[in-house]
């Protein structure tokens, strides 16, 4: 087995990986959907990744605009919307969240922080800002729609100092990506140590392993509801599930539809 190193961009090393997972998952796009279609584009994704999201969003006929720091994921995002029309409704942007008033294409009708994307900045005054940055370029009718794991006691418990295979991933040469996660977590910072391990089984037999790691924080309802406050929103919603649920504690995510005004 040879080990790769990951770079000081987490995700650098792991790009051609990510989609193998993150392509399969659809569950929140209707619930996006619905958001924008009924509050009007421009879109504005804050971590928009490799732009799965903001494809389903172009495919829609919409336009939207995706910002990141990952300049590697970008270019995946890049590729992904290569199509006449998507390269028409899509603009990318390597930008971090704290300046998302400076995207291009705003103001903004809508704009989504998509599967736990807000948990990648890990201080409260990143987050805070990220909220505060999401208001500014919101244009008067806009909303904020922010998707969240909701960390319950046993949520947390359950991802507390567990190695698990997250899934076993075939590709068209034959190969084999498995996905290893590990993850410690620290109630008093309210921050999640995640190790990832994507082991390329080649054909041979042989097995490349590529490590990377990241810290994410998470934020419970009433923490996140009192940044929107401060972050100058009026008016909003909390959710559930993708379904709009009502949120209780039981409830998986913690799916919130913010009003600028």
């Amino acid at each position: 087995m040879t080990i790769d190193a990951a770079s000081h961009d987490p995700y650098a090393e792991i790009v051609a990986y990510y989609d193998l997972e993150h392509d399969q998952f659809e569950d929140d796009i209707a619930c996006l959907m619905n958001f924008v279609v009924s509050t009007g584009d421009p879109v504005l994704e804050l971590g928009a990744g490799s732009g799965r999201v903001m494809a389903a969003i172009a495919d829609a006929g919409y336009r939207v605009t995706g910002i990141d720091v990952s300049e590697p994921m970008l270019a995946a995002a890049q590729k992904r919307l290569k199509s006449a029309k998507a390269k028409r409704l899509t603009r990318l942007a390597n930008l971090g969240m704290d300046k998302a008033s400076e995207a291009p294409g705003g103001p903004f009708g809508v704009v989504i922080a998509s599967l736990n994307s807000l948990q990648h900045l890990t201080t409260p005054t990143e987050q805070r800002e990220a909220l505060r940055q999401a208001w500014g370029a919101l244009d008067p009718r806009g909303q904020l729609l922010i998707d969240l794991m909701n960390p319950t006691p046993s949520s947390l418990a359950a991802l507390d100092h567990q190695f698990v295979l997250e899934g076993s991933f075939p590709r068209q040469d034959g190969s084999i990506v498995q996905k290893f996660s590990s993850r410690k977590i620290s109630p008093a910072e309210q921050l999640i140590e995640t190790d990832l391990w994507y082991d390329v089984v080649s054909n041979d037999g042989s097995v490349r392993r590529v490590p990377t790691s990241f810290m994410m924080r998470y934020v419970h309802r009433a923490e996140l509801e009192l940044m929107l406050e401060l972050a100058g929103f009026k008016s909003w919603e909390i959710y559930g599930s993708y379904e709009l649920d009502p949120f209780d504690d039981a409830s998986e995510r913690l799916f919130v539809a913010a009003e600028k005004s």
